[in-house]
């Protein structure tokens, strides 16, 4: 036996750890925040109904919409905020779990937006019922555009993206979901659009409509998340593995 022999290490011809533990933990992180934002998406929910139970007594919830729920309940602002402050955790935690995956820079964008806007829609509220518009109330409307307007688009674009990666039945889920989304969130918008200009509003129940593509929104958020989680774990076994 050589001294070069005796001086080699003992790790001399094996196989370098670096680049599976470097893929491992470049998918470990963002799966975190894929557990965050499912998370925020159902913390989201106990508010929102805890809101609806203390409306006022004989408030029609196919007319009456949440922004006015929210103004005429007692508790009505702080209910709000913390399920506009949960879903825009899991905004900012979908952002932080496509981290490093290509081509999703115009999908963080709008997931930044959406969530951008659920905080100035909690906190500029519209005016109360009977009072003339203000600067916060316009503020309130124009967020909640957004937010109804976002969030689908950042989905119909993620589940392109993500389409490879997801079981049939989850891939399939995300996209129907995503599609009533918006479609539900269209004819919100629309629906409004002429009230925004001095007429009336179109014959839909504003409440009704405006609950449903909520209900929406948040199911979207826990599948954007879930999908995420499903596919970072994908990615991690394959890293791990490799």
């Amino acid at each position: 036996m050589t001294t070069a022999t005796l001086l080699r290490s003992p790790l001399t011809g094996a196989r370098s750890p670096g680049p599976a533990l470097a893929g491992l933990a470049a998918v470990v992180a963002p799966a975190r925040s894929a557990r965050v934002a499912l998370a925020g998406a159902v913390a989201s929910v106990p508010p929102i109904a805890a809101l609806h139970l203390d409306a006022p007594s004989g408030t029609s919830m196919a007319r009456t919409t949440i922004s006015d729920v929210v103004v005429t309940t007692p508790a009505g602002e702080p209910l709000f905020a913390l399920t506009a402050g949960a879903l825009a955790v899991a905004g900012i935690a979908l952002v932080r779990a496509l981290a490093g995956l290509s081509g999703t820079a115009w999908t963080r964008a709008l997931l930044a937006g959406w969530a951008l806007a659920l905080v100035a829609a909690a906190v500029f509220p519209t005016n109360l019922p009977g009072r003339p518009g203000d600067t916060s109330s316009t503020i309130h409307l124009i967020a909640g555009a957004a937010v109804f307007a976002l969030l689908p688009l950042a989905a119909v674009r993620l589940w392109r993206r993500l389409a490879r990666t997801l079981a049939d039945g989850l891939r399939r889920t995300l996209l129907a979901v995503g599609l009533v989304s918006g479609a539900l969130s269209t004819a919100l918008i629309v629906n409004r659009i002429p009230g925004v200009l001095g007429a009336a509003d179109l014959s839909l129940p504003p409440g009704l409509l405006q609950r449903a593509a909520g209900a929406a929104q948040i199911v979207l958020a826990a599948l954007l998340g879930l999908g995420l989680l499903r596919s970072r774990a994908a990615q991690a076994a394959a890293a791990s593995g490799s």
